[in-house]
């Protein structure tokens, strides 16, 4: 259960202010902006939509009345925004939504709110589970709603089958480190050395800590090209920067302290080409901004074909192509958006065991041919042509058997590739049999999944991985 007081975008203390850099109001557009402050203020935060509003868009949190929740750590310390999950032509995964409630995270939805054809988008944040319901909190004020009167989502939002399946047509997921902030550690002010050097964050989203560990306290976190002085001698400070378990002791430019991780601090500004990047000093979102006034949700890139026997990818944020798996200004080649598409030049032998994994780096090509080299645990799998289809083999009860066409290939309790869904690896030739009649049309294909059993266990494995 996520625990949050209910507030209303049509509020009169704020339905009239302009929303985010447009003429349109957060009365009328404002559901996600409204179910965002209501997150945020059940993760330890006190803000209103007109506060939100007000700091989003001066942290470059806006396109327009286009809200980009990937800019929110960069506000509030304690938010991490993960991914926007479109599900409008599939089910939506109702047991990962369950798990995240049932654990107290903050999730976002959205959903359709009128029978017109179409999607209306409207975005609304889950309370709790309720029987095949989900009680929530609606950011929009009818008739009769008050902070104390429960609302089911299939019961308000029932154009498209009133079931939650196929009445939720996207899910925004998020983390928090804590439900209450904890309390800041006391700091004191280190002066300037005499000798000024200045060093810049190299990657978007690095973090200012009170002690040199990913376990110190959560100062803010950092845009890349940000302005750091090293509060540490010139010598010391070149020894650390780009050096993995190092930590830099610097200042920002508000005269706020703390520790970053050397390994992603440089000492000249990053540079991209103009062609993928703008001005460093505006804030980029490390993904597609989420439409908060369009009826028209993002969807799925349209994979382009692989070559027989090729790993394809997507990442899963805004990441960087180097031309060595190395974060350094002069390694830098250009920024991916997870909207394209990648083939990696590692066999799927070598890349399958090093996707999602942190600290291990995969060569790839990118749509415009470029080779270099990608962060493996900010990708997914998009597909892959491993597998051929031959004639059908089938054991003597009749049930089809299949063999796996790579090594480490995972078998998991869902078809989504994620931590906790993986069951096991298994190796190349690697033996199953089919558990649901009509999947074996689906061998060899990309994007599809194929349900499987071996002797002692039953789960999902890669269409495009295994073959008959």
């Amino acid at each position: 259960m996520f625990v949050t007081k209910n507030l209303y975008q049509n509020d009169e203390a704020w339905k009239s202010t302009a929303l985010g850099n447009s003429s349109e109001t957060i009365g009328s557009w404002g559901c996600l902006l409204t179910s965002v402050t209501m997150m945020l203020n059940g993760i330890g935060y006190n803000e209103t939509p007109a506060t939100v509003n007000e700091k989003m868009k001066k942290a470059g949190g806006f396109q327009g009345a286009l809200f980009i929740p990937s800019m929110l750590p960069y506000v509030w310390a304690n938010c991490a925004y993960k991914d926007m999950q479109n599900c409008e032509t599939t089910p939506a995964p109702i047991a990962y939504i369950d798990e995240a409630v049932a654990a107290g995270k903050p999730v976002i939805l959205q959903v359709d709110w009128n029978k017109q054809q179409g999607l209306q988008t409207h975005f609304v944040l889950v309370k709790e589970k309720k029987g095949d319901d989900y009680s929530i909190y609606d950011p929009y004020k009818y008739g009769g709603d008050a902070p104390d009167k429960e609302v089911l989502l299939t019961s308000r939002y029932k154009y498209n089958g009133a079931k939650l399946a196929t009445e939720i047509s996207a899910v925004l997921w998020f983390e928090n480190y804590s439900i209450a902030s904890p309390e800041p550690p006391k700091q004191n002010q280190v002066p300037l050395p005499a000798e000024k050097f200045v060093v810049y964050a190299a990657e978007d989203d690095l973090a200012l800590r009170a002690e040199g560990s990913v376990t110190g306290y959560l100062w803010k976190r950092l845009l890349k090209n940000t302005e750091l002085i090293s509060l540490e001698s010139k010598d010391k400070t070149k020894a650390k920067l780009g050096v993995q378990g190092q930590w830099l002791h610097v200042q920002d430019s508000t005269g706020q302290q703390g520790f970053v991780a050397a390994w992603y601090v440089v000492d000249k500004k990053v540079s991209a080409s103009t062609s993928t990047t703008t001005n460093s000093s505006v804030p980029q979102p490390s993904s597609s901004p989420v439409p908060s006034t369009s009826p028209t949700p993002s969807r799925s890139p349209s994979p382009a074909p692989l070559p027989a026997g090729a790993l394809a990818l997507y990442p899963t944020t805004q990441i960087s192509l180097r031309t060595k798996p190395i974060v350094a200004s002069d390694t830098l080649i250009r920024y991916i958006d997870p909207s394209e598409q990648l083939i990696s030049l590692e066999s799927a032998e070598q890349a399958i065991p090093k996707i999602g994994v942190e600290n291990q780096w995969v060569k790839v090509k990118d749509s415009k041919g470029k080779e270099g080299y990608v962060a493996a645990w900010y990708v997914k799998y998009a597909g892959g042509s491993t597998a051929q289809a031959n004639n059908s083999v089938s054991s003597s009860d009749g049930a089809i058997k299949v063999k796996t066409t790579a090594e480490g290939v995972s078998l998991r309790n869902r078809p989504i590739v994620m931590d906790s869904t993986l069951l096991k690896r298994v190796p190349i030739g690697y033996e199953f049999t089919i558990a649901k009649a009509g999947d074996e049309v689906k061998i060899g294909k990309n994007n599809e999944w194929v349900k499987v059993k071996d002797t002692t266990d039953e789960g999902y494995i890669a269409a495009w991985f295994v073959r008959r």
